[in-house]
């Protein structure tokens, strides 16, 4: 495996195989992320598609899979808990020229996403039902929503290991390959609804439940075919044959590191969850629009997303080669990069919204709700980039435990609290839940913003150059 670790670089030189060296060595942000983009790009169509192909058979269908989509989320993020983890020390390891224990953080993650997928499985479809009581759906959206989520947790293993495997070639350098493989299964996932959707050459119509197959489906081919290029790349340490043989003190570095990681997006999460039940209390047209002004809102802000998971690795590898300065100096342009680009898109989408709207649905009392969500927007998005873009930053320096503080002070009391008084009780609906969400964005990211530009997280570095082992403390 090639390093090149000339401190006077202006960019970042990303580890990559020996056969890729000349024509990857000059590696730099842009390289990095705009795989990332496209594959995020992939996952959200991935996810949007069964809400577009839906449309076609059902409105309640669409509410019901547009409430799932939060647990589908939920469990993303319980998964990325070891996804993170990893991603953080790989990073800082491989910039520390340690990618021995590099291989070995990549075994340890794969083993534990697999034993929490499988309790999490277990969990979910045992309690799908008496969770959605809690929601008081109309009945139809009730069995679509607990049809989708029942299929789709108890093999959702499959994604948790896709999003260890992708990781781990992302933080290699192999970041295009992900988004080949999220390409295939995004085409399989396409088919798959078709089949389920509009039933072709005399197939039965299966609906939600063959949507749901369909989903499961396409994450089955991609696991396959990360595992696959996985083993093909000699210069990962990954030997799978001695995943069993991985040191207790990995498996609690790994989770001592993405537990806080993950925190702040699961207390996100349920923050959302939350908010999506003060919807459902406005009415299954509320939850309709809300589910497509997000649709179309994932488009403005996967951007910005894409440039934060960008700015982990390159900030975990600067850190771990002890390149801090660099790293801060570069932060600040990516975060000003993805304000402008959220910016630009959301205005763009605001402009375009009434194709867009007859693209989704016909309903004019949705549309108007639509209209509402997307022009606050137009203050909500620019404001994300401080969350999605630093917050990234911290936790690829070693900065774990202030952005969960502050995600769970701001997210719940002011996201939470103000869309409760604002939404239901001052009976402002969803412009009322709109604003107290950008209200958090934009407080809770002035917070982070300051704890970059203070330097706070210069001492919380995660690898000790001078050792040959993982540090002890977080």
């Amino acid at each position: 495996m090639t390093i090149t670790e000339n401190s006077n670089r202006s960019t970042l030189d990303i580890p990559v195989a020996s056969t890729q060296a000349k024509k990857d060595a000059g590696m730099n942000m842009f390289y990095l992320t705009w795989p990332i983009l496209i594959e995020n790009l992939l996952r959200i169509a991935i996810s949007s598609v069964d809400v577009f192909m839906l449309s076609a058979y059902s409105e309640k269908a669409v509410a019901a899979v547009g409430l799932i989509n939060q647990f589908v989320f939920f469990l993303q993020l319980l998964y990325l808990m070891v996804a993170s983890g990893a991603n953080i020390l790989i990073s800082q390891n491989l910039g520390a020229g340690k990618q021995r224990y590099a291989g070995v953080v990549g075994l340890g993650s794969i083993s534990l996403s697999l034993v929490f997928a499988a309790i999490l499985s277990l969990v979910m479809c045992f309690s799908a039902d008496a969770v959605l009581k809690l929601y008081d759906l109309d009945s139809e959206v009730h069995t679509y929503s607990w049809q989708f989520l029942t299929i789709y947790s108890s093999c959702s293993a499959f994604v948790a290991l896709s999003m260890i495997l992708s990781t781990i070639l992302r933080t290699h350098g192999y970041s295009r390959e992900p988004m080949y493989i999220t390409i295939l299964a995004l085409v399989a996932n396409v088919t798959g609804n078709y089949i389920a959707i509009f039933g072709p050459f005399g197939l039965p119509v299966t609906g939600v439940p063959g949507v749901a197959c369909s989903t499961v489906f396409s994450q089955i081919i991609a696991c396959v075919i990360l595992v696959l290029r996985i083993r093909k790349h000699k210069d990962i340490e990954h030997p799978l044959k001695q995943i069993t043989k991985v040191p207790l003190a990995v498996y609690r570095k790994i989770l001592s590191v993405g537990v806080p990681t993950a925190g702040e997006n699961l207390s996100y999460n349920l923050g959302q969850i939350v908010i999506m039940r003060m919807v459902a209390y406005i009415g299954t047209e509320a939850m309709a629009a809300m589910v497509y002004a997000l649709t179309l809102l994932r488009f403005v802000f996967i951007t910005s997303i894409s440039i934060g998971q960008g700015t982990q690795i390159k900030v975990g590898y600067l850190v771990g080669a002890g390149r801090s300065d660099d790293a801060q100096r570069k932060v600040y342009r990516y975060f000003s990069l993805g304000f402008i680009i959220s910016l630009t898109l959301v205005i763009i989408v605001n402009i375009a919204k009434v194709p867009a709207m007859n693209l989704l649905t016909r309903n004019p009392a949705i549309h108007q709700l639509i209209s509402i969500l997307l022009l606050v927007g137009l203050v909500h998005e620019p404001g994300r980039n401080f969350n999605v873009i630093i917050i990234p930053a911290l936790k690829g320096a070693g900065d774990i435990r202030f952005p969960v503080y502050m995600g769970m002070i701001f997210m719940w009391g002011i996201g939470v609290l103000f869309a409760y008084i604002l939404g239901i009780s001052l009976h402002w609906g969803l412009l009322g839940i709109g604003i107290a969400l950008a209200s958090d964005e934009w407080i809770r990211g002035l917070v982070i913003f300051l704890r970059w530009h203070r330097g706070g997280w210069r001492n919380k570095k995660l690898v000790d150059n001078s050792s040959p082992v993982l540090t002890a403390d977080v």
